[in-house]
């Protein structure tokens, strides 16, 4: 149990680290929110990375037949995306 705990603490700082500065670091499966709604939706989640072209394709997580295929320096940009799932009221 306290190991776990441990892991889970460690795991939650990268987390944080990646969510500080939008690294993409630990790309795949990750979390995502859009600032603008793309096709209805904010939150997405990485589900395929193209290297070769440097492009990954995320899903809508409440409609997970939507995707969007993005340029992998766009996820970078703080203006665009945020990393994890976020609540904007706005």
């Amino acid at each position: 149990m306290y190991i776990m705990i441990q892991v889970i603490h460690i795991l939650s700082m990268i987390n944080n680290y990646d969510k500080e500065f939008n690294k993409i670091s630990k790309l795949e499966n990750s979390k995502w929110t859009s600032l603008k709604k793309l096709n209805g939706w904010k939150h997405y989640e990485v589900i395929n990375i193209n290297k070769k072209n440097n492009q990954i394709e995320l899903f809508a997580v409440c409609e997970k037949e939507i995707r969007v295929i993005i340029q992998r320096e766009d996820l970078q940009n703080k203006q665009i995306w945020k990393r994890g799932w976020e609540d904007f009221t706005t």
